[in-house]
């Protein structure tokens, strides 16, 4: 699911896509697949896209990646995969994604990720603490890396395995 995430977020940001939810300045830097394209086989992935994020108009960085349809078909089937509830729930998943972009600084995840997480029932207060985890992890995090400090604890865990 994270890396699904960087690598949306990557090409999103890269080719500074605009923003999905919230206002925004940023113009494409290249230009994006029309959604009323007569490919039925296209039409039928935007429709899917659509329906999983419940929107009118499909997210840009899938309307880029339409330029190659079967790169944007294997793309959606694992994005699909990877934020569909298993073990994890979806809000979960966008929480964690919420996380990811942050952490990754990408306004174009954050924006996303964060309008998905509240769409599936993520209260003020749980946003708050998602935020201040991830504040806490990144700075944690940071001030271990610049110490160059190793992790003091075993790297497996010791509880009963899942497998």
């Amino acid at each position: 699911m994270a890396g699904v995430t960087h690598a949306l977020n990557t090409v999103a940001d890269g080719l500074r896509l605009p923003l999905e939810f919230s206002a925004s300045s940023r113009h494409p830097l290249v230009p994006l697949s029309d959604e009323a394209a007569d490919d039925s086989d296209l039409k039928g992935l935007f429709d899917d896209i659509r329906g999983f994020y419940a929107v009118e108009q499909v997210p840009a960085v899938f309307r880029w990646m339409a330029r190659d349809r079967g790169f944007l078909q294997s793309y959606w089937e694992a994005t699909r995969a990877a934020f569909s509830d298993r073990t994890l729930d979806r809000l979960t998943k966008e929480i964690l994604a919420f996380a990811a972009s942050m952490t990754a600084k990408s306004d174009y995840g954050v924006d996303f990720h964060l309008r998905e997480a509240r769409r599936l029932g993520l209260s003020d207060q749980g946003l708050t603490e998602v935020v201040e985890v991830t504040q806490l992890f990144n700075t944690v995090t940071k001030i271990a890396d610049t110490l160059g400090l190793q992790p003091d604890f075993p790297a497996r865990p010791t509880g009963p395995s899942t497998a």
